[in-house]
């Protein structure tokens, strides 16, 4: 009895398993008719190769996370992670670079699907709130591309004010000593060159930074020495032109110098030699020493002479410039050249005064009254000599 009872029990045990066994059978059978009917076949483009991948998975983010192919979230997926997988679809992936960048301080360690190190560091601004700017400086050419591990340093730029061969601009550069912003900036200093700033000078914001090209230049100058005119009294009037006795000439000056220029203008001249080439010649001339003259048996005496052109007028009753009658003995003349109201000896016609003025008697020009118009034309135009008295 006891025997029997077991024997049952053995056999509910094995049915038992053997129940399991078939629904473990049931639910694997129905989970790989499942699959076989979702599985999709999926291309992935990685790493310069394709590999197939089969999925059930819905999104293509998905199919890439149980891939096994280590995406990273910086890695451009292409459709996008959120896309619906649809039979024969092709996924291509960009692998994102490890980089470092250090900026202020701090160095910040991130993988960026930039290709080239303009983007790297515009990519790692935005994610990381650092604010670079398009003028700060970078370590690497912006247009290098980026390679793994690539390790990028970032440098504040400061606005400056650049004056240098003629021309002005505005830039910006990283803190650094006047010395090496020009070596940045490709400006050579010539050995007189001069800087606005001392070259071991840390720049600041909105610092002027001037060069001023110093050049220095030797000249031969040659100028003229003029000659002196050296006079000799001579036995006629005061006032009339000198007669040369003999003419001079000019001598010749000739100075070494040296010029200094700044920015092309001339700012010191120095004189490194001198000499007479030729010396200059005097002229000598005779000039009127005579006060006084005899006419018609009397002696005139005057304070000077001129050779004027002299002309005569009749005005009967007319009045003069002065408002004295007229009469002969007046004449009009240039009041810049005699003072009205001076007394005068004109030769060939006498004693006069200077009364009248005349809007043709400008310079060394005398009108003289006569007493008839036939006495006028008679006299005509003649050069006489007046005296001053």
């Amino acid at each position: 009895m006891v025997g029997l009872t077991r024997k049952r029990a053995r056999d509910l045990v094995n049915n038992r398993h053997k129940q399991v066994g078939l629904a473990v059978l049931a639910i694997v059978v129905l989970i790989g008719v499942y699959v076989l009917a979702n599985a999709k076949t999926v291309n992935v483009n990685i790493d310069g190769g394709t590999t197939t991948v089969f999925t059930v998975s819905k999104e293509v983010g998905k199919v890439l996370q149980h891939s096994g192919l280590g995406i990273y979230p910086e890695d451009v997926v292409v459709p996008s992670r959120e896309t619906l997988v649809s039979k024969g679809i092709t996924i291509n992936v960009t692998r994102s670079s490890p980089v470092s960048l250090s900026i202020d301080g701090k160095i910040i360690k991130a993988r960026t699907p930039a290709q080239n190190v303009d983007e790297a560091v515009n990519d790692l601004s935005n994610r990381f709130g650092l604010g670079i700017k398009s003028v700060d400086e970078v370590n690497q050419d912006r247009t290098e591309p980026v390679v793994a591990n690539m390790e990028l340093e970032v440098k504040r730029s400061i606005p400056i004010h650049v004056v240098a061969d003629g021309k002005e601009w505005d830039t910006y550069l990283a803190p650094r000593t006047v010395a090496e912003a020009l070596t940045k900036l490709s400006l050579s200093l010539g050995d007189m060159d001069r800087v606005s700033l001392p070259l071991n000078q840390v720049l600041e914001p909105n610092d002027k930074l001037q060069i001023i090209r110093v050049t220095e230049k030797i000249e031969t100058v040659k100028n003229e020495i003029p000659y002196q005119v050296v006079a000799q009294p001579a036995d006629f009037p005061v006032g009339l032109p000198d007669k040369t006795l003999k003419k001079g000439s000019n001598g010749l000056h000739e100075q070494t110098v040296k010029l200094t220029f700044e920015d092309g203008k001339e700012v010191d001249r120095y004189i490194l030699n001198q000499r007479v080439v030729q010396a200059p010649v005097n002229q000598i001339v005779s000039r009127g020493a005579q006060t006084s003259v005899s006419r018609g048996g009397r002696v005139i005496d005057f304070k000077r002479a001129y050779i004027m052109r002299a002309s005569a007028y009749c005005d009967p009753g007319g009045m003069t410039a002065t408002g004295a009658s007229v009469r002969y003995g007046v004449v009009a003349v240039d009041p810049r050249v005699i003072p009205l109201g001076s007394h005068l000896y004109v030769d060939g016609y006498g004693d006069a005064t200077a009364l009248d003025t005349g809007g043709a008697i400008k310079g060394n020009k005398i009108d003289l009254y006569m007493e008839s118009e036939d006495a006028a034309l008679a006299w005509g135009i003649r050069q006489v000599i007046v005296y001053v008295k």
